[in-house]
């Protein structure tokens, strides 16, 4: 691995002067908020006489601690980019040369939209950790995304904003070794999960765009997915037995919401997570081997998708 001892020193430096910020700017914080409660107590008890002068202040008060809040979470990210930006990048390069890493954006929403594995509308998107590049003879890519709906109404004259989540986690666009006509969809079996027979017999009645419902003879997949495919003899030899033990295999690693689709030369991977990847604690010592090791696990994690799906194996050529 590279040695990061330099790199290490000056975000230790850098750790230790935003951590003595961000306390000052805390306890200041703090102080704020109970003397706005306190004005706001004396308020109450002087009745009319001087009351607007003092929720004034109060209020005043209240702005000025979320503004110190707001410096707080400035600071956290001054270290958190720098950490990001000198050790991560080395620690792609020591497991795999031919990827690089971006810590902000970059993850082009169109490959969202171009996967079709979720259909509601949105108007939110954000990415950052965008990892790219090739592995073994793979091209590849992921990053953490969060795709979001928000809608605006009013009521009684109020405006009122509501947002839906409609992913946030990791999501994966990998070289597909071979050449599909049509697209292919393998999504969590939630009707079945729920509902047993009737769920399945529900999910024969909802195909879009002429994709028919396809059953595959491995029982552990068919428990687990719902796969639709515009060409169902197509797909049958696009997800060979080999491939469902090998999404299986996948599943068992990130959990079972996990999503592909199939499209020309295309694998589209969503992988739903609550987990915030990549990110360093400020609590630990920036060379904290722990949190190092931490990383890696991580990133390994994201990697070891090429090997668990085989995809360095060209088993296919492209048609």
């Amino acid at each position: 691995m590279t040695d990061l001892s330099k790199e290490f020193r000056q975000l230790e430096v850098i750790r230790r002067r935003e951590r003595g910020t961000i306390t000052m700017l805390l306890i200041a914080a703090g102080a704020m908020g109970l003397f706005a409660i306190w004005i706001l107590i004396l308020a109450v008890k002087a009745g009319g006489q001087g009351e607007g002068i003092l929720e004034y202040l109060s209020m005043g008060l209240f702005i000025l601690a979320g503004w110190i809040i707001y410096r707080v979470t400035v600071a956290r990210n001054r270290y958190r980019g720098a950490y990001k930006s000198q050790v991560i990048p080395a620690l792609v390069r020591s497991l795999q040369p031919g990827m690089t890493y971006q810590s902000e954006g970059h993850f082009s929403d169109d490959w969202f939209y171009r996967s079709g594995l979720y259909k509601q509308y949105y108007n939110i998107f954000e990415s950052e950790d965008y990892l790219t590049g090739s592995i073994g003879e793979t091209d590849f890519k992921i990053g953490e995304i969060k795709v979001q709906s928000e809608t605006t109404s009013y009521r009684d004259g109020r405006k009122e904003t509501d947002t839906e989540t409609i992913f946030d986690g990791l999501f994966a666009v990998a070289e597909f070794p071979r050449e599909c006509r049509g697209s292919i969809f393998v999504v969590p079996d939630f009707a079945e999960r729920h509902f047993a027979w009737l769920g399945r017999a529900f999910q024969k009645l909802r195909t879009d765009h002429g994709e028919q419902l396809l059953r595959v003879e491995n029982p552990e997949f068919e428990k687990a997915f719902v796969v639709r495919a515009t060409d169902p003899v197509e797909a049958i030899g696009v997800l060979t037995p080999e491939l469902q033990e090998q999404i299986l295999i996948l599943r068992s690693r990130f959990g079972r919401d996990l999503r592909l689709a199939f499209k020309p030369s295309q694998l589209f991977i969503a992988i739903p997570s609550s987990k915030d990847w990549f990110e360093p604690r400020m609590s630990r010592p920036a060379s904290c081997p722990k949190q190092i090791r931490d990383l890696l696990r991580q990133l390994t994690a994201c990697f070891q998708i090429v090997e668990d799906l085989n995809l360095n194996t060209r088993i296919w050529t492209k048609e």
